[in-house]
């Protein structure tokens, strides 16, 4: 049985509007394609109180394949089979942070978003992590390196970076935008970083 939500937007007589209502106390059931609440509930606007039969969808379990470097598993999630889902959108896969990067549908396509009940497979990217690839300069050498980091940390253009054994000076980001010179851009959003060595050799 899924899991019964603690809130609902519903019409509440009082205000003549839809409004979130905090469920005090109810009975739940479910079916195949149907959830049911029977409880009371309360206006989070007026706190107007009532009886209200609650039906929603029943969750629908959709496969998800997480990538990550080289690999990939599946797995799956749970959702409403009316919920949206999108491209770029976060999701939370076996305590792990997600980012969809493509959604198979039952036409055989790709789509940029779609309902639950159409999806067929969610393809999606690790997200508690991203890599970000580094062009290290010294003199006329370059070597490419990259590292690991969350994705919404931020790399600011003339920062000093440490770069496993090697110190630089960031003096140009590369993101999906374009070269940026000035600023600062997240980890997820940036394709390369250009750095200049300090001191020392490359090992």
């Amino acid at each position: 049985m899924m899991e019964t939500p603690s809130s609902f937007y519903l019409e509440c007589p009082v205000c003549k509007d839809q409004t979130l209502h905090k469920l005090l106390k109810g009975k739940t059931g479910e079916t195949e394609k149907e959830f049911t609440i029977d409880g009371v509930v309360e206006c989070g606007k007026c706190k107007n109180t009532r009886h209200r039969t609650i039906r929603e969808k029943s969750a629908i379990d959709v496969p998800v394949i997480v990538s990550w470097k080289e690999e990939s598993k599946k797995s799956n999630i749970s959702l409403l089979p009316d919920e949206v889902i999108k491209v770029d959108d976060e999701l939370l896969i076996d305590d792990s942070r997600v980012k969809i990067t493509s959604i198979e549908t039952e036409d055989g396509g790709r789509k940029d978003s779609a309902k639950a009940e159409d999806v067929v497979t969610i393809w999606t990217k690790k997200h508690d992590k991203v890599r970000v690839k580094i062009a290290l300069h010294k003199g006329t050498s370059t070597i490419s390196k990259t590292i690991e980091v969350p994705p919404e940390e931020e790399f600011y253009v003339n920062d000093e970076i440490e770069v496993g054994k090697h110190s630089a000076v960031i003096h140009r980001i590369k993101s999906r935008n374009g070269i940026v010179k000035k600023g600062k851009v997240v980890a997820e959003d940036i394709t390369r970083i250009y750095a200049k060595e300090i001191d020392g050799h490359f090992l």
